[in-house]
């Protein structure tokens, strides 16, 4: 009756942008819908393309170019991407891993001791950003969607896009 389901990697080939769902949860997490185009790669056959839609919190929704854990139906490949124990995207430990390194950065603070790495400090492509400073050259105009970027936000972010048509905006690394 029901196609079983099975874990796999998958990468994300493209985010065809927002479904303009989004909800908050009583945690005040806002979501949104997505639509991704996945590849999917079972362990020991061949890996096959789908379309699917998920629910991903907006501040930390999964990026062309990302390996996701999904789950798969054998006969449908319907498929479903797993945010939930996902360090990246699971906004509960995205919080936890925060209040941890926090509470690490205040603990070293009043003790003298060197503050922890990974605590306002980003590292990219080989080099270290203060969290304020630009990593990303973006463009002035969203080529989507012709909005207006806020190059100031857009240039520190993780996955710098568009805040009004949610699609990745094109970004050179700041060397």
């Amino acid at each position: 009756m029901f196609d079983q389901k099975t874990q796999a990697e998958a990468m994300i080939l493209d985010d065809l942008g927002s479904g303009n769902t989004v909800s908050t949860d009583m945690r005040g997490v806002d979501w949104d819908h997505h639509k991704y185009i996945l590849e999917v790669r079972p362990a020991g056959k061949a890996p096959f393309r789908i379309e699917t839609k998920a629910k991903v919190p907006i501040f930390s929704a999964p990026q062309p170019g990302d390996l996701v854990k999904v789950a798969y139906e054998h006969k449908s490949h319907k498929t479903e991407i797993q945010v939930e124990g996902d360090p990246r995207y699971d906004p509960k430990l995205i919080r936890e891993n925060r209040k941890q390194q926090k509470a690490a950065r205040e603990q070293a603070l009043l003790s003298g001791a060197p503050v922890p790495a990974g605590t306002g400090v980003v590292h990219h492509i080989g080099r270290e950003f203060a969290e304020d400073e630009p990593r990303w050259v973006v463009p002035e105009i969203c080529p989507e969607c012709g909005a207006r970027v806020d190059q100031s936000a857009a240039s520190i972010a993780e996955h710098p896009k568009c805040e009004y048509c949610a699609r990745p905006l094109p970004c050179q690394p700041v060397l």
